[in-house]
């Protein structure tokens, strides 16, 4: 009937305008089922009325028609199924497009509800999640504390929640390039000051632009730097006996750790400290080394203060 038309068109009508006003979080499957129906009801009514109409051709007898043509009240009949079908596929166009809408929209409000860590965890969260509470952040690594306002925990990428193995790893790659830099560093300014009164060591035009070039060579085995080789060689052969051929001895408590304990304190809390001292001034020298190899490139200011 018309009157149900009409109930379903404003139930349609009430829908959309919700959809317009921003409020798709709170739109039901009731109101995008009506919508669908409104659409439905008035497409097949539209159809309905087209296929109702019936043009005769002038001079012709209503009740004569040519062989094998169907009579008028099948073509109707057709024009009305046809709209009818019609009308349910714009329907269920539209509900499944609004169902969609208003998942889209859910999803991404529950996302902006969590934490990063929560948002990149894929699948394996929950585990990750229980193994961060009972370990305490990157497995109660040391370097989050007399940060001066608190605990410093910082891993936006949440490495150390993803892949705890790889930790132990990471610190001692961080120690050992840190120690490098803070050595590079003291190389870089002494140099300047003081030379070691060795053949090329104290020559004039040596600095850290051409010191490979001038300090290796000319044949193989000659010159400081196959020196420097040896002494590194020598270290990392201790570290390897210390952990392993595949470091598959190395722990978050002895990453780093090279059994040197001179001038070490005697306290728990004064270890941390120098643990986190050692750490800070690390990589603190990897930053001011890279700056000082970059602008005295730049600049082509091969001496301190690279400038």
């Amino acid at each position: 009937s018309s009157g149900g038309y009409l109930l379903v068109l404003r139930l349609s009508i009430l829908a959309v305008t919700r959809m317009a006003e921003g409020q798709r979080n709170t739109l039901s499957i009731t109101a995008v089922a009506a919508a669908a129906a409104g659409v439905c009801a008035l497409t097949c009514n539209v159809g309905f009325a087209v296929g109702g109409v019936s043009v005769k051709q002038p001079g012709t007898a209503s009740a004569i028609g040519l062989r094998g043509a169907a009579a008028q009240g099948q073509v109707e009949s057709h024009h009305g199924a046809i709209s009818a079908v019609v009308g349910l596929l714009g329907a269920g166009t539209l509900a499944a497009a609004a169902t969609k809408a208003v998942s889209r929209h859910q999803r991404t409000a529950a996302k902006a509800n969590l934490t990063p860590f929560e948002r990149t965890a894929g699948p394996d969260c929950v585990e990750i999640i229980e193994r961060r509470e009972s370990n305490g952040f990157a497995l109660g690594m040391v370097g989050s504390n007399y940060a001066g306002w608190g605990r410093y925990e910082f891993d936006p990428l949440c490495l150390s929640e993803r892949w705890p193995e790889h930790l132990p790893w990471y610190r001692e790659a961080e120690l050992k390039h840190g120690r490098v830099a803070m050595l590079a560093y003291v190389g870089l300014i002494v140099p300047d000051m003081v030379r070691i009164p060795v053949e090329p060591l104290d020559n004039p035009e040596l600095d850290f632009v051409n010191a490979h070039k001038m300090l290796i060579g000319p044949g193989l085995g000659e010159g400081p730097m196959w020196n420097l080789l040896l002494a590194c060689g020598i270290l990392e052969s201790i570290r390897f006996k210390q952990l392993g051929l595949a470091f598959e001895k190395l722990t978050i408590e002895n990453a780093g750790d090279l059994g040197i304990k001179l001038f070490a304190p005697t306290s728990s809390e004064g270890m941390e400290q120098m643990r986190i001292k050692e750490l800070k001034n690390g990589r603190l020298a990897m930053l001011a080394v890279s700056g000082a190899l970059t602008q005295g490139v730049v600049w082509n200011a091969h001496h301190f203060p690279f400038s």
